[in-house]
């Protein structure tokens, strides 16, 4: 089975040469990975389970001023993740674990900006102690989720192989 064009044009780039051969690069890239990944689970995770509910006492803006650090986060993952992708474009495009991740990313993506454009200003002006309303909390329910779904769906990339390898 022959690579497709885009595939060829991919492996063919010097970036993608460099990650299949430098043997250190995928560990510390993995590593990243997973550092941009803790902040960003770690921030949202906690903003969303206040919004839930847990942790009332805590003021949703103080949690607020951390989401900057989980977008750095994002783009630590994000950076990583290309890198992967042009290492191994097969081992990512044809799996069904890395369809779900983009699915999921997606869905993450579009509820929050649903969240700045309707319900960010009435969450804003609740204070400690003070139960967020259920949209808020259908919103926090729906990040949660989503971005629990992208772990996931990312561990089992290697899990799920494609039915085939070119190499």
């Amino acid at each position: 089975m022959g690579y497709e064009p885009w595939e060829l044009w991919i492996r063919e780039t010097a970036f993608s040469a460099f990650m299949r051969d430098v043997g250190w690069l995928w560990p510390i890239l993995e590593s990243l990975h997973f550092i941009g990944l803790t902040l960003l689970i770690g921030i949202i995770g906690a903003f969303d389970l206040r919004v839930l509910g847990v942790g009332k006492s805590i003021p949703l803006m103080a949690l607020h001023r951390l989401l900057p650090v989980a977008v750095l986060g994002f783009g630590i993952c994000l950076a990583t993740g290309i890198c992967f992708f042009f290492g191994f474009p097969d081992h990512y495009a044809y799996n069904a674990a890395f369809q779900f991740k983009l699915a999921f990313l997606a869905i993450a993506g579009i509820n929050v900006a649903v969240f700045y454009a309707s319900e960010y200003r009435q969450l804003a002006a609740i204070g400690p102690g003070v139960d967020a309303g259920w949209r808020n909390k259908v919103i926090a329910g729906v990040s949660l989720g989503a971005w629990v779904a992208v772990m996931i769906c990312g561990r089992l990339l290697t899990f799920f192989r494609p039915p085939f390898f070119h190499d």
